[in-house]
This record gives structure tokens, sequence and C-alpha cells, in this order.
């Protein structure tokens, strides 16, 4: 656990704006081997999970500042976790820390991630929450992601 104060809330409008330039860092984006969605893109995805009741969507408070965000969203027949947070606030445990808190808040069991097998921090935040490596592949270049080695996670 951090020293810092740490919440995590509803999302509200105004936190698009904050999100937006985190989800658009180019090294957390070569980091995750996710390609950046434009502003467009980006908000309708927002406004997509923040309507969907499948959909559970945080945003990351940190001292009071906005630093990230973490959700779970349906893919397929899964139901999936996804995170990030500001480069600033990397290597400090906060998304371990995070990731916990937002996994008492959805009830659905099995969950599932992926993450870049180069990716360790992420990977290592996973497998701090109780998730499990179940599956290592290539994956191609899509209009969304970088070619890769992914992992797979499933908490259950």
């Amino acid at each position: 656990m951090s020293d810092r104060t740490i919440t995590l809330r509803e999302p509200i409008d105004s936190d698009f704006e904050q999100i937006l330039p985190i989800m658009q860092d180019p090294v957390a984006s070569e980091m995750s081997k996710t390609f950046s969605r434009t502003r467009d893109e980006f908000r309708i995805q927002w406004d997509h999970r923040a309507a969907s009741p499948a959909c559970v969507v945080r945003t990351i408070v940190c001292e009071g500042k906005v630093v990230g965000r973490v959700n779970s969203f349906p893919k397929g027949n899964e139901v999936h976790v996804g995170y990030r947070i500001a480069r600033s606030h990397w290597g400090q445990g906060i998304m371990s820390e995070v990731l916990a808190r937002f996994l008492g808040l959805v009830e659905h069991r099995p969950l599932f991630a992926r993450a870049a097998k180069s990716n360790i921090g992420s990977c290592r935040v996973l497998e701090k929450n109780g998730f499990v490596l179940i599956d290592e592949y290539d994956v191609a270049e899509t209009d969304r992601g970088m070619a890769c080695v992914e992992c797979r996670f499933k908490l259950s």
C-alpha cells in the first residue's frame, strides 16, 4: 500500500480532458503495445463504457488529482479488466493498490486481462492481484495494437 491518498470514484465528464493525455502518452502506448485512440475515438469509447451497464469504470484520483482509470468490460464471451495510470505514478505500487480495490467492486468471475509480455510492470500488477497467466501467444499488428507476444491472465 502506498502512503498516498488514493480514491476510485465514478467518472465525471470533466475527467475526460484529464485522462485523454494519459491514454495518448506515447511511452505508455509503446509499453502496452497499443495505438493511441484519437480524441474522437476515445470519446466514443468513453461514452459507450459510461452508458453500458456491463461496464464498471472508475477514475483514479491520487492526492486529489486525476491520474488514470480502471475498468471492466465485456470482450466476446468474457469480462476483461483494463487500466492506465499516468507515467508520473508508475513504479510506486499505486496501480497494484488500485486494482485490488477495483476487484472488490467487480463481482463477476472469472475476469480476464491481457498485457504485452514486455510490459513487465502491468504483468506484475495482475499477478500481485491473483491473476494467473493462462496463455502466451504472438499477436499480429492490428488497427488497435502493435505486434507483440501477449500474455493472457485469468482471475477465478
